[in-house]
């Protein structure tokens, strides 16, 4: 017997093949405006806890992470790019500047060089790898610091801060199209900060 008025069910499913890491970075004219902000995407993360079917998002607020360094408020959460609303809330408050990364990170790149070698000979003596890697990381980065390491040895250091270009799985970087493996590289080392 077949039923008038059949049920059917309506399932969102996370597409997580697809889904990144995506961290929101807004900057505002002084702390106070970014504590403002801050406060009305934490309610609009509890609304959309009370009121999950009036938003059209791929993510749990729970997931989500809000938190305010100064005069930036930053939002963090798993997802394939739904964040309209999100969005909405950070340009209410009238940014000077909105950044979004996918999977950003913090990292700390050191290479171990003998002293005095500076980054333009390091370039010329090093492999074709390492060349290209610093290269990359002077012009992405700017010139690193150095660093004494004791003996004969000093140590080149950038700060990067940005989209993820680091695996620690693999203990790879991924350098605008150059894979750069450290395990053939014993001198690099990367570190979380």
């Amino acid at each position: 017997m077949v039923s008038a008025h059949p049920k059917f069910f309506l399932f969102k499913f996370r597409p997580s093949s697809h889904s990144e890491d995506f961290t929101l970075i807004a900057t505002y004219s002084s702390s106070e405006k970014a504590a403002v902000v801050e406060e009305a995407l934490k309610r609009l993360l509890e609304d959309m806890e009370e009121h999950p079917d009036d938003y059209d998002t791929d993510w749990d607020p729970d997931d989500a992470r809000v938190f305010k360094r100064g005069n930036e408020v930053w939002f963090n959460v798993y997802t394939a790019g739904y964040l309209d609303d999100v969005e909405s809330a950070i340009l209410k408050g009238e940014p000077e500047k909105v950044e979004c990364y996918r999977d950003y990170q913090e990292l700390t790149v050191r290479v171990k060089v003998p002293s005095g070698l500076t980054p333009e000979v390091a370039v010329l003596i090093g492999d074709k790898d390492e060349a290209e890697a610093i290269r990359w990381l002077t012009e992405n980065c700017g010139k690193p610091k150095v660093l004494k390491n004791g003996g004969n040895e000093e140590l080149l250091e950038w700060m990067y801060y940005g989209d993820g270009i680091y695996d620690d799985y693999d203990n790879k970087l991924y350098l605008g199209g150059i894979e750069f493996d450290l395990n053939k590289h014993r001198n690099w080392e990367v570190e979380w900060f």
